[in-house]
């Protein structure tokens, strides 16, 4: 649906400028759908077609898919924890245009080093790997939490950058095993509903399953011989990008939600029954 087909809805508490901002991100939210599943796109040519022979043929022994999930869990433990240091102020989201335009392409470089190094020393290369991506990420999505104007000294908002992670589990916008024909806008909703509440450990290791499940995809990539270091690289930065873009529809809906309260959610129900009907129509 087209920006401008916002006004022709019935009118919302939310202006104009907030409904083109939230379907904005529920978009986003629906085009993130995990990375691993764009991995041809993202490898090229021969090498992609190696990798992809790699995912199908080659798995992670029990012992090593356990320290994965060990490494994972610790390495998403110490992010919450250390992620959010300097960052216990809500940043009005105004200022976020002086963010320094190095930022993007510096951690993308960062992280992407880290996936090569790691490709190319083996297994010590990858946990280190693990946690250096993770901690990335976390700092990102604690940043983009920040500039829409969460406190991160409460907890309840420190959670929700964990939920950033969480909604992977929920590729079409509902738990795993519902049909595709599920409405993402409202998927997202009933899936956040399912996580909110819960104790910060149990988030963590929720989390970890889910992470640790894209991870060892990554991990049995990287232990190619000659396409590690190139499939690492690569990953490391869809991750980045994938998380990046989930974080900014997250928190750009909580903010609204801050604002505007249930109306939210009625709001992007409208906005899918009047994509429906466009549909329909034509």
């Amino acid at each position: 649906m087209s920006a401008g087909s916002a006004n022709e809805l019935a009118p919302l508490t939310l202006d104009s400028a907030c409904i083109d901002e939230l379907q904005q991100a529920l978009e986003r939210v629906e085009a993130g759908r995990g990375v691993l599943v764009r991995l041809a796109d993202l490898m090229g040519g021969a090498v992609g077609q190696a990798a992809m022979l790699g995912m199908r043929t080659l798995g992670l022994a029990p012992a090593l898919q356990a320290r994965l999930q060990s490494a994972t869990e610790t390495a998403i433990r110490r992010a919450f924890d250390i992620a959010v240091l300097g960052m216990d102020r809500p940043r009005d989201i105004s200022v976020t245009a002086g963010t320094p335009t190095w930022r993007e392409p510096a951690l993308r470089a960062a992280v992407t080093v880290s996936g090569a190094v790691g490709g190319f020393t083996g297994l010590p290369g990858l946990i280190a790997d693990v946690g250096f991506t993770t901690l990335a990420i976390m700092r990102e999505i604690a940043r983009i939490a920040r500039e829409q104007g969460e406190d991160l000294s409460q907890e309840e908002a420190r959670a929700a950058c964990l939920e950033v992670f969480a909604l992977r589990a929920f590729p079409f916008g509902g738990p795993k095993g519902q049909g595709q024909g599920e409405d993402n806008e409202l998927g997202y909703f009933s899936a956040r509903a399912m996580l909110r509440g819960r104790p910060v450990v149990m988030l963590v290791s929720e989390v970890a399953t889910h992470y640790g499940l894209g991870l060892s995809r990554k991990f049995a990539l990287q232990m190619m011989p000659v396409a590690g270091a190139l499939c690492g690289a690569s990953l490391n930065a869809a991750f980045l990008s994938h998380y990046r873009a989930v974080a900014q529809a997250h928190f750009t809906i909580r903010r609204l939600e801050r604002e505007y309260g249930p109306e939210v959610r009625r709001t992007a129900a409208d906005l899918k029954a009047h994509a429906a009907s466009q549909a329909s129509e034509s």
